[in-house]
């Protein structure tokens, strides 16, 4: 069984960072399903990192997974990759769609306030207003659909 020292959420992507072992200390990085991204003890060398201090091992990790420039993420298997491409595009469509309905939300404000405007200037910002947010919700939800599709497929 492996000794986890520390375990915390990954600061930047959905999944959680843990240091393990009884010293020397390794890092791995796991994905929001629980699959291993990156792991300290895999980096090309029989040993591993080995670090003395399961703090600096978990300092590590945290840069690691912050560094946008490290390409490619390491996995051990293809079908790995898949299923976190997979599973990224899961994620974008959900974002998409929280956008979407946070863009319904403002827009029914817009509505509500429309029936307050004083003028016709007003009316007339908030109904070109209105129009937009619709458009992008309409895009965005699309965008979604797209994207779920090709996730299916």
């Amino acid at each position: 069984m492996m000794n986890i020292q520390h375990r915390i959420d990954r600061p930047y992507e959905a999944g959680c960072i843990e240091v393990y072992g009884d010293e020397p200390f390794e890092w791995r990085i796991l994905d929001h399903a629980g699959h291993v991204v990156r792991d300290s003890a895999g980096n090309g060398s029989d040993a591993g990192c080995g670090y003395d201090s399961p703090i600096i091992a978990l300092r590590d990790a945290i840069a690691f997974d912050a560094d946008d420039s490290v390409v490619p993420i390491f996995f051990r298997h293809a079908a790995d990759a898949e299923l976190e491409n997979a599973a990224q595009v899961h994620r974008i469509a959900d974002v998409l769609r929280a956008m979407a309905t946070a863009l319904k939300s403002s827009s029914s404000q817009a509505i509500l306030d429309r029936r307050h405007a004083s003028d016709d200037e007003a009316q007339d910002y908030l109904d070109a207003r209105i129009a937009v947010m619709e458009g992008i919700v309409q895009e965005l939800e699309e965008s979604a659909g797209r994207l779920q599709a090709v996730q299916q497929a």
